[in-house]
């Protein structure tokens, strides 16, 4: 009995001790002990290591920045109609043939090139429609043109190009067959156009069933919608 007593007063003996160790330790070098990081320190937002006082903030990650999508698609619904022999239909909702502009031989690129196609003026999102029948030969994004469709026509010797638009349509694909007074997409201003004019860029090439589905000789397409 008398040793177990004498145990338990060495072990407080030894806890009294070592807390007075602590106590002085803390007393004479308390602010120079290691403390927790701070919940900012841990963020990446505390003191870079190695410095003193309040450190130097680190910089916080910058969010990459967005780039305009490319081929996204929207809803849209068939318009009525079709275009008679030898014409193509107005491939822009709520255009008529007086809104049109014959800018085939406008200069573009600083005088480098013409233009070789007309723009139709429209509010971004206006719903493009296929000008004839055709099969959809390529879904492409360029620079100058951004979102762009090229089409091919059924006898394949004519190709039709849509160009700046916001958004295809959905489910539009390769391969696909269309007809005239489809939907195909929505007026933007994708590539090099401006923001504050949307339109949609409109050629019309004589092809060659055996060319590729950008080759061909450019011809007006004004006449064949205006007539």
């Amino acid at each position: 009995m008398k040793s177990r007593w004498r145990d338990v007063r060495l072990v407080a003996q030894a806890v009294v001790i070592t807390s007075a160790v602590w106590l002085v330790l803390f007393y004479l070098f308390g602010d120079r002990l290691p403390t927790a990081p701070s919940p900012a320190e841990l963020a990446g937002g505390g003191p870079v290591a190695g410095q003193g006082g309040e450190g130097t903030q680190i910089d916080p990650v910058a969010e990459p920045r967005l780039t305009q999508p490319r081929g996204k698609r929207v809803a849209m619904t068939p318009q009525n109609g079709s275009p008679d022999q030898g014409k193509l239909f107005i491939p822009v909702a709520g255009v008529r043939k007086s809104d049109l502009v014959d800018s085939y031989t406008d200069d573009r690129g600083g005088g480098t090139r013409t233009h070789e196609a007309i723009d139709i003026m429209a509010d971004s999102g206006t719903p493009v429609f296929a000008a004839a029948p055709c099969t959809v030969e390529k879904l492409f994004w360029s620079d100058l043109g951004g979102n762009t469709i090229y089409v091919r026509s059924p006898d394949e010797r004519t190709i039709y190009y849509y160009a700046h638009l916001d958004a295809y349509r959905n489910g539009l694909k390769e391969g696909q067959q269309v007809r005239a007074g489809e939907p195909l997409g929505t007026v933007g201003s994708s590539g090099n156009a401006d923001p504050a004019a949307p339109h949609l860029h409109f050629s019309v090439l004589n092809t060659t069933p055996e060319a590729n589905w950008s080759e061909g000789t450019p011809i007006n397409p004004y006449p064949l919608l205006s007539r």
